[in-house]
């Protein structure tokens, strides 16, 4: 598959020459021209329309590919609307929402806000910028005001978040072999590990997934759109799968980019029944994308 490189665009956006750094995008125009599609036809949404699921729902049907950041040197913002991993997808929701909930419908816009979220700070450098673990793009999105996590925090009375996840990052560092980007570049492996440190040691609050088969009334803090971070047990790892919350018929399910199902899509069963099945799964951390 052929891709497009336009090293001019993202320069055109912000500074970045005052950040020291030099941008690239890799894309296909068909994909440019439907990022600007799907910009404008939601400027026609009423007030009470869910920005995030009407993006979120535009791909489903669209097949699961892992690894498709992965171009090689030097490390870019690849943009892919026809092959989705479960962070990829949330990505390009998110970058869509936000651009739209800006009232912008450039594809230049929709960049921006993928940088953003993509990498910490919004600053592309080599492979190590990028926000690996998840909950990395959670903080990153927080400082920037994109994004909020709902915890126990957020209420003045009993909530659902009952359980804490208490960090221990290491998965990157001790498994280079898994990752081309760290066989390629040993070198980055430190600055991986610097990360998980700083990682390491912080507590999240979730819900636990015996909770998440609750009413929608007592699942309440959870709206439609909230992405969903599946929390694990797994050594070295913070979430095991990601996806969008979906209210069905009073129970909650994922609107997903699939490894199981090969597609996206909104899973047929529960939530609840999913997790059930997923040995390493803990629960739930709750995300919610901010719009003005």
């Amino acid at each position: 598959m052929k891709y497009y490189t336009n090293l001019l665009l993202l320069l055109l956006l912000l500074p970045l020459a005052a950040q020291g750094q030099k941008a690239s995008v890799s894309y296909q125009p068909k994909d440019s021209v439907r990022i600007e599609q799907l910009l404008r036809q939601a400027r026609h949404m009423t007030n009470g329309g869910n920005k995030v699921l009407w993006f979120a729902r535009q791909f489903i049907g669209k097949p699961y590919v892992a690894h498709t950041l992965e171009q090689g040197d030097p490390e870019r913002l690849v943009i892919n609307l026809d092959q989705l991993d479960c962070t990829t997808y949330v990505d390009v929701v998110t970058a869509l929402t936000l651009a739209s909930s800006h009232g912008k419908t450039s594809f230049g816009a929709f960049c921006y806000y993928l940088r953003h979220q993509r990498y910490a700070n919004g600053v592309l450098r080599a492979y190590p910028s990028r926000n690996h673990y998840f909950t990395s793009w959670i903080l990153n999105g927080e400082r920037q005001g994109f994004v909020h996590e709902v915890s126990a925090q957020d209420f003045k009375h009993k909530s659902p978040f009952t359980a804490t996840q208490t960090l221990k990052i290491n998965f990157m560092s001790k498994h280079p072999q898994y990752y081309d980007a760290l066989k390629r570049h040993p070198e980055y492996i430190k600055t991986i590990r610097t990360t998980e440190q700083q990682l390491t040691g912080l507590k999240f609050s979730y819900i636990p997934k015996s909770s998440i088969g609750g009413t929608r009334k007592a699942l309440s803090c959870i709206h439609n759109g909230d992405i969903l971070c599946l929390t694990t047990c797994k050594e070295g790892l913070d979430i095991a799968h990601l996806g969008f919350a979906v209210w069905q018929s009073g129970r909650l399910h994922l609107l997903n980019a699939s490894s199981i199902y090969h597609k996206v899509l909104i899973d047929s069963q529960s939530l609840y029944r999913y997790q059930q099945r997923q040995s390493t799964q803990t629960g739930v951390r709750v995300v919610r994308i901010l719009q003005p």
